[in-house]
């Protein structure tokens, strides 16, 4: 009798240990294995996180962004970097801060093909394009997107209603495609950001310039959650990850990694934000 008080007490402890149950934790990425270097920038402040968390057990898969959603209805899986829709939030559970503050998307044209502009640098002077009417002038450009993901409710809703002149591009290394396909002439244009478009140069000593426009009607700053799926280990997998993003010197480090995404106006605008976000890095 008393072995089995001992362990019922045992099991009533593991059940109720969050820390043991979030020891584990599968991240699906949308990048491949091979082309992981490409993709470092978008796992950076996942990397940042885990300085505080070295008892987490991390494994990765590397799917298409649709097939990582899908996977979240699995026990113990979670994705990073993702914009929070109400479709999404619905089903799966979001981080309580987000864990990459980055500037909103930017339309990716080859050259410098708008007077004023600096090829590969996003100037904060420049004029936002209106996107709708860019479509219309001439009417057959075509920009090309990643399939599963979202743009923000105005550009999502863009895309359903002009379905023929947006792109969409499954698979792993969408970024790396979308950046080849624009370098052919397949299509006229992407949507991503700059630092991510630079560091795919970078690794693969590209010099094809480029020109980064702002888009009419997108905020100052776009954020990225980690997502969790709804059962009991999500849970526990997202309490413990609120728990480190909490902790002070978790935010510092954030916050000082998202300084090199924004210009100095854009920065000093952003203060708000993040004294109330990440409150606990001041």
């Amino acid at each position: 009798m008393q072995c089995w008080r001992i362990l019922l007490i045992g099991i009533g402890l593991l059940a109720c240990s969050p820390k043991l149950w979030a020891q584990e934790v599968t991240i699906a990425t949308e990048f491949s294995d091979s082309n992981a270097k490409a993709y470092s920038t978008q796992m950076q402040h996942w990397q940042l996180l885990l300085q505080s968390a070295p008892q987490l057990q991390v494994k990765y898969v590397h799917v298409a962004m649709q097939r990582g959603f899908e996977l979240l209805t699995q026990s113990g899986y979670c994705t990073i970097n993702k914009l929070k829709t109400t479709e999404r939030a619905a089903r799966w559970l979001y981080s309580a801060r987000p864990l990459n503050v980055s500037p909103s998307l930017r339309l990716i044209t080859l050259g410098q093909s708008e007077p004023g502009t600096v090829t590969g640098e996003v100037q904060a002077a420049q004029d936002e394009v209106d996107l709708q009417n860019w479509l219309r002038h001439p009417a057959r450009r075509k920009i090309g997107i990643t399939a599963g993901s979202s743009y923000g409710a105005t550009i999502d809703q863009l895309i359903k209603s002009r379905p023929n002149q947006f792109y969409l591009v499954h698979g792993q290394d969408v970024t790396l495609k979308l950046w080849q396909m624009l370098k052919r002439g397949r299509i006229d244009a992407i949507m991503d950001y700059p630092v991510r478009i630079d560091h795919l140069r970078q690794v693969q000593q590209d010099n094809t310039t480029y020109t980064a426009l702002p888009l009419q009607g997108l905020p100052l700053y776009l954020e990225g959650f980690v997502v969790c799926n709804r059962e009991a280990h999500g849970q526990q997998l997202m309490q413990y990850i609120d728990e480190l993003m909490a902790q002070p010197q978790v935010q510092q480090r954030l916050v000082a990694s998202y300084r090199q995404y924004f210009t100095d106006a854009q920065w000093q605008q952003l203060q708000p934000y993040l004294q109330q976000t990440f409150s606990a890095a001041f």
